[in-house]
């Protein structure tokens, strides 16, 4: 879950340190709530408090949100600098930022599996390398839901969906670009999947997975995100005039995304739009940051930053970190082991973020070089599991 795999950032261009967008430290700090309610919830739900943090599960929807901002904001304003969009450079750039972390991930996984840790399939570590895990829990039915969504590698389908995304979104802003209007072919695509993924949230099927984990259904969250970029983009004097207003209504929507962590759990009414509804509250909260005020402030404190940094690294391994240390082997439970569960995610966490993540999203190397290397490691990693995993 990278909230968009991008430099986190308003829509005003700047070239420090190689950045297309300016750096905004309350987004990262919304990342640091979002990964923390996905984290509490599964922590809690795997420690005996399994009616703690029931919508915690909701950050996901989160960073889905600020994924297609940020995403999108990106794209514009290099249209805007350079009178183009590269999609080459944009797809390096997605390849350093996100597969360094996940393939280390997936390998470390695979390899841990010839313990008594892990049940990896061969079949759910293909599906992690391939960013395909949500259609893999869809299309393997009920007989193989549990087994792979609580496997170690399960919450890799909100990666799939986000990395499906932005294989559409970058060559439809590409596109977008040829036009006479670029902005407004953007916001119309973005509408038109935002209408598309309700109606078929609301007629494709009545399973529940199926209307979870589809990246058509679940694309509505990302859209709104793009909209959002475009209605945001050039209205720096707008957002600066109505900044207490903005920061009056983002802490409503902080607060809003509490009580949704703490109570909302897998409502049917989310599966059936809810989540593009809820998506408004969370581009709430993103323009609140950007107005400069108090919940910027707020958000902006160094460990909401850190966290929000982390925040990447921390959705990978939490989740395997938590099935290691479970109460069997810890012999503990309750809020003492969520304590555990947490701390020892955040420390396997930050090593991930500053030995593998940090350093490769830094390489200069050539596109032609990063491919090569993604896709070599990728089918490496792929025969490991083939001859490791049963």
């Amino acid at each position: 879950m990278n909230g968009g795999g991008a430099t986190t950032g308003t829509t005003a261009p700047t070239a420090t340190h190689g950045r297309t967008i300016t750096y905004e430290p309350g987004l990262d700090g919304l990342r640091a709530v979002s990964v923390a309610g996905v984290l509490f919830f599964h922590a809690c739900a795997t420690s005996g408090l399994d009616r703690w943090f029931r919508g915690g599960n909701l950050g996901v929807s989160v960073f889905f949100t600020l994924s297609g901002f940020l995403i999108t904001t990106l794209l514009l304003t290099e249209h805007h600098r350079d009178g183009r969009v590269d999609l080459g450079r944009f797809w390096t750039r997605r390849i350093r930022r996100l597969v360094p972390a996940s393939l280390t991930v997936v390998v470390a996984v695979t390899l841990l599996s010839t313990t008594s840790w892990f049940d990896l399939r061969r079949a759910d570590a293909w599906a992690a390398l391939a960013s395909v895990t949500n259609w893999h829990v869809i299309t393997g039915g009920e007989a193989r839901l549990l087994q792979t969504i609580v496997g170690p590698l399960g919450p890799t389908w909100s990666l799939g969906v986000e990395e499906q995304a932005y294989l559409v979104l970058g060559f439809g802003a590409w596109w977008a670009t040829r036009l006479a209007r670029p902005a407004r072919a953007v916001a119309i695509g973005a509408g038109a999947v935002v209408v598309v993924s309700v109606v078929v949230a609301n007629v494709v099927s009545t399973w529940s997975p199926r209307l979870e984990f589809g990246t058509d259904v679940r694309a509505a969250e990302i859209a709104v995100g793009c909209l959002l970029a475009v209605a945001l983009r050039e209205r720096r004097a707008w957002i600066d005039a109505h900044a207490r207003v903005l920061d009056l209504a983002g802490a409503a929507a902080l607060a809003a995304m509490v009580v949704a962590f703490l109570t909302a759990g897998t409502a049917p009414w989310l599966l059936r739009g809810g989540h593009a509804a809820l998506a408004l509250v969370w581009a709430v909260a993103i323009t609140s940051v950007l107005a400069h005020g108090r919940v910027h402030r707020s958000l902006a404190l160094v460990p909401f930053v850190a966290v929000g940094r982390w925040s990447y690294s921390l959705y990978l391994v939490h989740w395997p970190v938590f099935l290691v240390l479970s109460p069997e082997r810890t012999g503990i439970d309750g809020v003492a082991l969520v304590a555990v569960k947490i701390a020892v995610a955040t420390a396997v966490a930050v090593a991930l973020h500053l030995l593998v993540e940090q350093p490769l999203r830094a390489s200069t190397a050539s596109t032609r070089t990063t491919v090569t290397a993604w896709l070599a490691t990728s089918v490496a990693a792929g025969v490991l599991a083939a001859v490791v995993l049963a």
